[in-house]
This record gives C-alpha cells, sequence and structure tokens, in this order.
C-alpha cells in the first residue's frame, strides 16, 4: 500500500505545463486551418491583391506539410541537444515572424516560400511538444495530460474559423491569429525547467532533481522516482557513447518492434479520413446536399471534434489503452460506411430527399471519435518509446506522419474522379478496420504503467519470446 508521499499530488504548476504545451498546438491547428478561411479572397479574380490559380492554391494548402517534414528532422537534433523547451522557445517566435512575413508578403512565390518555412516551425514543434508533456507527468495524469495536446489543436483550427469570420483582411486575419497563438505560450514557457528525462539523459542530475521536484511538489517522494530514472537510462546505454549510438539504439529488436508499430499507425491514421475531411469539409457538404448550410455543418463538425478530445481527456486514465484505440477505429469504419452507402445510393440516382440529415449525423458520430483515435496514437508515439531514443523515434515519426499527411490531403481530390465519394469513403472505412485490427494484435496495455514499467514490459516481452523460440 502505497504511503501519501508515494501517491503523486495535483500540483497546479503541473497542468499549467501541460495547458501551456498544448497552446503550441493552438498555433499548429490555426496553421493548418487558415487556408479554409482565406482563401476565398485569394482566389478573387476581381480583388486587386494577390490572386492564386487552382495550382498555386493546392501548392498554398499542403505546402505546410513539406515544411513541417523538414522540420521533424531538425527536431531529431534539436530535442537532443537542446531539449523540447528550448526547442517550442525557438520555435514559437520563428511562427510568428512568418505569420507576420506571410501577412506583408508582396508575391505569391514569397507567400508560398513562407508557408513551407512556417510548416518548418510546425514540425518543430510537434516533435517537442508531446517528449515535453509525456515526460514531465505522473504516470496517474499522463494520458489526460497529453491528450490535452491534441484538444489544442481542435480549438486552434475553431479559433482561425472565428477570427476568419470577422471583418478583416486576410493579412488582418494572419496578424491576429499569429500574436494570439504563439505570444501566450511562449512568455508561460520562460517560467517552467526542462524535462527532467532529458536533464538525465545529458548528465545534468541535480538539474533534474530540481525540476522533478517542481513538476511533482513537496509531498511527493521525487527521490525515489528519480533514482528509477536515472538507473533505467544507465541501464539501456551503457555501450552508448556517441550520437549515432542513439539511432543505432532503434535498432533494438524491442525498440524496433515497437517502432514498425507507430510508423503504421502514423501513416494508416492519415487514411481514416481525418484531415481529409476536415479540409475539404463545405465541398463535402455542397457535394451531399446536405439540409443545413455547408459553412454552418462546418462549424458544426469543427465543435464535435473539440468535444471528442475532451471526452477522451475525461475517460483515458480511467479505461484501458486498447479499448480506447479500438472503439474508435470500430464506430469510425461504420460512420464512414453509412457516408460511404448515402453517396452510392446518391451515384446512382435513387432519391436521397429524406436522408439529406444523414451525411451531417455520420460526420458528427465520425468526428469525436477520430479525434480520440488521433488523441490515443499521440499518446502511443510518445509513451511506447523509451527515454534513450525517444527524440530520434519521435522525429522518425514526425516524418512518416507529415508524409502520410501531405498523401492523404493530396489524394482526397485525386479519387473523387476515379472512384467517386462513395468508394474514397470506402477506402478510408477499411482503413479505420485494419487499424483496428492491427493495435488488437500488437498493443498491450499500458494504462497505469510508468514509462520505465513500459520500457521493461516490452524488453521482457523480447526476452521471453527469443526463450521460447531459441
Amino acid at each position: 500500500m502505497c504511503s501519501n508521499h508515494d501517491r503523486p499530488q495535483p500540483k497546479v504548476v503541473k497542468v499549467v505545463a501541460a495547458v501551456l504545451t498544448s497552446l503550441t498546438h493552438v498555433v499548429v491547428g490555426s496553421i493548418v486551418g487558415i487556408p479554409g478561411v482565406i482563401l476565398p479572397s485569394l482566389t478573387d479574380p476581381n480583388s486587386s491583391d494577390i490572386f492564386l490559380e487552382p495550382t498555386q492554391v493546392a501548392l498554398f494548402g499542403s505546402a505546410v506539410h513539406l515544411g513541417a517534414i523538414v522540420g521533424s528532422v531538425i527536431a531529431g537534433v534539436t530535442n537532443i541537444y537542446l531539449g523540447q523547451r528550448i526547442t517550442l522557445l525557438v520555435s514559437m517566435p520563428s511562427a510568428l515572424v512568418f505569420w507576420l512575413a506571410m501577412s506583408f508578403t508582396p508575391s505569391v512565390w514569397v507567400l508560398q516560400l513562407l508557408r513551407i518555412l512556417i510548416g518548418v516551425a510546425v514540425g518543430l514543434m510537434g516533435a517537442a511538444s508531446g517528449n515535453y508533456v509525456v515526460e514531465i507527468t505522473h504516470t496517474n495524469f499522463r494520458g489526460r495530460l497529453t491528450g490535452m495536446i491534441d484538444t489544442g489543436r481542435q480549438v486552434g483550427l475553431l479559433l482561425v474559423y472565428i477570427i476568419g469570420s470577422l471583418d478583416l483582411t486576410w493579412r488582418q486575419v494572419m496578424v491576429v491569429t499569429g500574436c494570439i497563438t504563439t505570444i501566450p505560450p511562449f512568455i508561460g514557457f520562460l517560467f517552467l525547467p526542462n524535462s527532467p528525462r532529458w536533464l538525465v539523459t545529458r548528465g545534468r542530475h541535480n538539474e533534474a532533481l530540481k525540476a522533478l521536484e517542481f513538476f511533482r511538489g513537496p509531498d511527493f517522494n521525487s527521490e525515489s522516482e528519480f533514482q528509477t530514472i536515472v538507473e533505467q537510462f544507465q541501464q539501456t546505454t551503457k555501450c552508448k557513447k556517441r550520437t549515432c549510438d542513439d539511432f543505432r539504439g532503434l535498432l533494438e529488436p524491442s525498440v524496433l518492434h515497437r517502432m514498425l508499430f507507430l510508423s503504421f499507425l502514423m501513416i494508416v491514421i492519415q487514411f481514416t479520413g481525418n484531415i481529409p475531411i476536415a479540409t475539404y469539409i463545405v465541398p463535402i457538404f455542397k457535394a451531399s446536399d446536405s439540409e443545413l448550410n455547408s459553412y454552418i455543418s462546418a462549424m458544426l463538425i469543427g465543435a464535435t471534434r473539440v468535444l471528442g478530445c475532451c471526452a477522451f481527456l475525461l475517460v483515458v486514465d480511467r479505461v484501458g489503452r486498447r479499448k480506447l484505440a479500438i472503439i474508435p477505429c470500430i464506430v469510425c469504419a461504420l460512420s464512414l460506411l453509412v457516408l460511404a452507402v448515402y453517396f452510392l445510393l446518391r451515384t446512382c440516382g435513387q432519391d436521397v430527399t429524406r436522408i439529406r440529415w444523414l451525411p451531417l449525423a455520420a460526420l458528427v458520430v465520425f468526428s469525436p471519435f477520430v479525434c480520440a483515435c488521433q488523441s490515443m496514437v499521440s499518446l502511443l508515439r510518445s509513451e511506447l518509446l523509451p527515454t534513450h531514443v525517444r527524440p530520434q523515434g519521435t522525429a522518425i515519426l514526425y516524418i512518416l506522419f507529415f508524409l502520410g499527411l501531405y498523401a492523404a490531403t493530396q489524394t482526397f481530390p485525386l479519387m473523387l474522379p476515379v472512384v467517386f465519394e462513395y468508394g474514397t469513403f470506402l477506402i478510408y472505412s477499411s482503413c479505420c478496420i485494419l487499424m483496428a485490427l492491427v493495435i488488437a494484435a500488437v498493443l498491450p496495455e499500458t494504462r497505469g504503467l510508468s514509462l520505465e514499467q513500459i520500457e521493461d514490459l516490452f524488453r521482457y516481452k523480447k526476452h521471453a519470446s527469443q526463450e521460447h523460440n531459441p
């Protein structure tokens, strides 16, 4: 039975740290969502300002993901040598500079270049924020506090929709959005310490213990947890003397097994319809001939996405990881199947007047569950990797994540003329089922385990497997 000193005490600073980190993903959400509110102005042929051709529109929407790939590569190095906190402190003002530069840009090619550069900031923030939260939070709160990051991203989407609906020019929208989303979290991070686990990897043990005490509070046995972190790190890095040895650590059998599983999730999650549907939500509703106004429907879907992330926060540390990963995949598959059937009936010339409400209903069910699924994948991405390879592994996974995101966003409009809407949604539904099957077969239950216990779990499983199959 645990004593009071062994129990994690609720501490305001721990929640504040997680909230500040989630605010960095408000930046990410706003950067991803900004084309949806400013493209009408940028594609207006009667405008005296910058005008984008159709091919330039496609590049403007997807260029951020190309930049994010570069940012993820850079983050693999900065997270090792500078730490997650410093990486975030560098990326947020950089993002603000790019926001302001885009608002004053005189030409299309400069706008496209800045869109790629701000994507680099997205990659830096994405790779650093998840690792920072998962490394500073206690086991009992890790799921909820890590889930705030995905909630922040959905809030960013809603925020940019709200700002875009105001009577502002597209340049003014960029200035307001950039200042609101980057300045508050930057100021907050100035008062937070580095991750205790990262400090241990750099041999700064005194700072690591002080940082752990900062996040745990005076009523928690920080010394015991600190010793566990140090011993685990020393055990996993006995033979590593150079940075290249850290990358070789990804090829350790137990680590490689997890990397392959997470790589699968990073790519397939993009083809569950999450981001493509969010990106093309208004054209989808217009194509479905839905009863409600397409823009109002899009706002409703955006609200349900935020609610889905909030609901995930309430249950993630009470329900097993496996259930929270598998059940949303199944619900998403069924919702997309219903949507596919609706479009099939419409394509075949059937009268769908009486069920014109069905697309909205299907997507209202789909949206919160796909966000919960995305939140679980984000948690697993940081939770399953051991501390000594987490920066490098996360950077690689984010590269795959953004590659999948770019591919899914680009292929959606290309698939419609070939397999039509019903075929596209049927493919997305199949990917949801595939994810559920793989998760059920591979993922062990990790709820309630510390990061060090999760590492021991995978190493024990691999060792037992080798003894069983010499």
